[in-house]
C-alpha cells in the first residue's frame, strides 16, 4: 500500500471534510496528526478514529491559525510529515464594502498563510526523502467571484496560485502537490452558503474518497489541479 506507514497531518480535522479525510488515511495505515480549533470536537474525532482503527497512531493538537502565537509555537515543533492536507478554512459571509482589514487578515491567515507556512516547513523533509504529498483544499470559488463572499473567493484564488507554484517547484523532488477545489459540501461551513439548496451539495465522504484515490498514484501520472462540482447547482 502506497500510503501505509506514512505520517499524515490534517488541518481542520475536527469535522467536515477534514474528519473524513483523516478516517480514510487511517484506513490506509497512516499515522495521523490532527489539528483543529475546537478541542472537544477534535477529541471526539480522535476517539472515533481510534475505535475504528485501534492500531493507528494518532496525535492531536488544538491550533488556531488566526493566532500568531499558536502558529509560531506549532511551527517550532520537530515533526515528520509525509502527507500534508491543508483543509482548515473560514468562510466569512460579508460584503466587500462592509469588510474590514481585520476581516481580511483573519481570512487570509487561515486560508492562505497557514498552508504556505506549513507546506514550507514540511516540504523540506519531503524533498530530502524524495516522497511527499501536499493537498491544498481550494473551492469552486478559486475560479469565480460572488457577492457577500468576496474575501473567501480572494483567499481561494490566492491558494490556487500558491498550489500551482508549489507543484512546479516540488515535482523535481518527487513531491506531489494537489489542488482540489470542490463546490459546496454538506458540512457546517456549507450550511452557511447563502441562497443555495443545501440538499444538492456534495457529501464530504465522497470528496474524501476521491482525494485518497488520486494521491495513491505513485508512478508518472498526477492530477495536479482538480475541480469537483455538483451535478445540480441550485
Amino acid at each position: 500500500m502506497v500510503l501505509a506507514n506514512k505520517n499524515a497531518m490534517i488541518t481542520g480535522a475536527s469535522g467536515g471534510l477534514g474528519e473524513q479525510i483523516a478516517l480514510r488515511l487511517a484506513s490506509e495505515g497512516c499515522g495521523l496528526f490532527l489539528l483543529g480549533r475546537n478541542e472537544e470536537k477534535l477529541h471526539k474525532v480522535s476517539v472515533a478514529i481510534q475505535q475504528e482503527y485501534p492500531s493507528v497512531n494518532i496525535k492531536k493538537e488544538v491550533v488556531d491559525f488566526a493566532r500568531t502565537s499558536d502558529l509560531k509555537s506549532f511551527l517550532s515543533k520537530d515533526i515528520t510529515v509525509d502527507i500534508l492536507i491543508n483543509c482548515a478554512g473560514v468562510f466569512p459571509v460579508k460584503s466587500l464594502c462592509d469588510s474590514t482589514v481585520e476581516d481580511y487578515t483573519a481570512c487570509f491567515d487561515i486560508n492562505v498563510k497557514a498552508p504556505f507556512l506549513l507546506s514550507n516547513k514540511f516540504a523540506q523533509g519531503m524533498k530530502q526523502r524524495k516522497w511527499g504529498r501536499i493537498v491544498n483544499i481550494g473551492s469552486s470559488s478559486s475560479y469565480a467571484g460572488s457577492p457577500e463572499t468576496g474575501l473567501y473567493c480572494a483567499s481561494k484564488h490566492a491558494l490556487l496560485g500558491l498550489s500551482r507554484s508549489q507543484y512546479l517547484e516540488l515535482k523535481p523532488y518527487d513531491v506531489r502537490v494537489f489542488s482540489v477545489s470542490p463546490g459546496s459540501i454538506q458540512t457546517e461551513m456549507g450550511a452557511t452558503v447563502p441562497q443555495q439548496d443545501f440538499s444538492t451539495f456534495m457529501k464530504a465522504e465522497e470528496i474524501a474518497d476521491y482525494i485518497i484515490y488520486i494521491i495513491k498514484f505513485d508512478n508518472e501520472m498526477i492530477s495536479e489541479e482538480v475541480r469537483v462540482n455538483r451535478i445540480r447547482i441550485q
